[in-house]
């Protein structure tokens, strides 16, 4: 009875957590999309993703919808798209890279119902120079339809990182962990985002490093306690990883070394956390790991093949809302399927042409979200003063540097005494300081992320505006 009750506990959880409808609309390669409020989803043609030149293709995506299903924006790690299909006011040009396995990730701000991050990674065609960054979408400018916050835009959290990303929520299930991995390192990078902003950074080393950077899979599964990351080169350096998550903590760990074939690319769990799928390019297999078959060797010894379509490159995996894995392919009209991944295989029922596009093409990749489609309640609302209203700075103040880091100067017009005060995103009073016509703050122990000055003169004349910490 005892077991029992426990498989029917987390089937219920595996059911609320793919029940959320965050992640209900995608869209991807040149025009294609996908709409998972219906069952089975049906093809979205007013997608504005496309195959850039020269490279004609594009990989990384990621989109957000309501807590109901309907859209709200989507990003391709360059421009951000409102769901009107329009360019964001300020959402183009984001430093992050359409060829980049995971370009972007959008997340929204714990505890609001209106700031949403768009996390972006640029590409070793870039030379992964613009490294992880951040833009912050305020869903109540524009008429509700969004706009990019210009002083919270390509915010530099660290330098040169793989084409890997992946969010994770906290083990307190409001927070997130952004997680990344250092190019030419062996190092992880994750960032815990909180309703102040991104106030964390925990770095874990792990053993291999990735000289590559680019192609391959990094993904979380969907509990948020393994991660599974492809390194996909013929050379001594590919390899094909799994590792443990501390979602407290956001310490990645226990790696282990599932096959060095170094041909793996799209990677994904399936929605119980059972089985692992990788498939190759080049050769073109699926393969199925069994996670619960014991120690590393019996998982090793558990790797089974699926199919195998010879050089017809699988790439990104991605779960569905409906639980089953979705997989992209070059250059194709439709998507592979995984139906019922949880199942040893062959009960997992490969599809080769599952779900037709509606003529639009695939490229490399899908949409990225957070794990297990994880996320807080995402209902808009905008009764609330915005940081944008706040915005009536006169040219007698000067606050330099902005964004800044260490340290930011005030300088007022006037030889009166002026008293600055701070808030955070919420107005909730962080810090004031009276001084005469300027001075020097020290932020050190402030959080990154955006604050609310206010500035009262002794004529009784108030100014207020945006700090950005990164």
């Amino acid at each position: 009875m005892k077991n029992n009750f426990t498989i029917l506990l987390l089937t219920i959880f595996s059911l609320t957590v793919y029940g959320q409808k965050q992640g209900n609309n995608w869209y991807f390669g040149n025009h294609a999309g996908l709409d998972f409020n219906s069952n089975p989803p049906i093809p979205l043609l007013n997608g504005q993703t496309d195959f850039p030149l020269p490279n004609q293709w594009n990989e990384g995506s990621s989109s957000i919808s309501d807590s109901v299903g309907s859209l709200l924006f989507y990003t391709n790690g360059r421009e951000i798209w409102n769901k009107m299909q329009q360019v964001m006011p300020n959402g183009n040009n984001l430093l992050g890279h359409s060829s980049s396995t995971a370009s972007s990730i959008i997340v929204p701000q714990p505890n609001s119902h209106q700031y949403f991050y768009v996390f972006t990674t640029d590409a070793f065609e870039n030379n992964f120079q613009n490294g992880l960054r951040y833009s912050i979408v305020d869903m109540c400018l524009d008429n509700n339809n969004g706009d990019v916050l210009s002083n919270a835009k390509n915010i530099l959290l660290t330098g040169t990182v793989a084409e890997k990303l992946i969010c994770i929520k906290h083990s307190n299930d409001t927070d997130y962990w952004i997680v990344t991995h250092k190019f030419n390192s062996d190092a992880f990078y994750s960032f815990r985002l909180t309703s102040l902003g991104v106030i964390d950074t925990v770095i874990s080393h792990t053993g291999t490093t990735d000289p590559q950077g680019w192609g391959g899979q990094m993904i979380a599964s969907p509990n948020g306690q393994k991660i599974a990351y492809a390194i996909p080169n013929a050379q001594s350096f590919g390899k094909t990883l799994l590792l443990d998550f501390n979602s407290t903590t956001g310490i990645v760990s226990n790696e282990q070394i599932l096959s060095t074939g170094g041909r793996e690319f799209g990677v994904s769990f399936s929605p119980d956390n059972s089985k692992l799928y990788f498939s190759t390019i080049g050769f073109g297999q699926i393969f199925q790991y069994d996670l619960n078959a014991g120690n590393l060797a019996a998982i090793i010894a558990s790797k089974t093949f699926i199919i195998s379509n010879g050089p017809d490159s699988w790439r990104h995996h991605q779960v569905g809302p409906d639980g089953k894995i979705y997989i992209s392919r070059i250059n194709k009209t439709y998507l592979s399927m995984i139906e019922f991944p949880n199942n040893l295989c062959p009960a997992c029922n490969y599809i080769d042409s599952a779900i037709y596009l509606g003529g639009q093409y695939t490229s490399f990749g899908l949409p990225n979200f957070i794990a297990g489609f994880n996320y807080s309640n995402t209902t808009v609302k905008c009764n609330t003063i915005g940081i944008q209203q706040l915005d009536n700075l006169e040219q007698a103040i000067n606050i330099y540097p902005n964004p800044f880091t260490g340290s930011f100067h005030v300088k007022v017009n006037s030889n009166e005494k002026s008293q600055i005060t701070l808030y955070d995103i919420f107005l909730r009073k962080i810090f004031w300081q009276t001084f005469t016509n300027s001075t020097t703050i020290n932020a050190e122990q402030f959080s990154n992320g955006i604050y609310i000055y206010e500035i009262l003169r002794k004529d009784g004349k108030i100014s207020k505006g945006r700090l950005i910490k990164q």
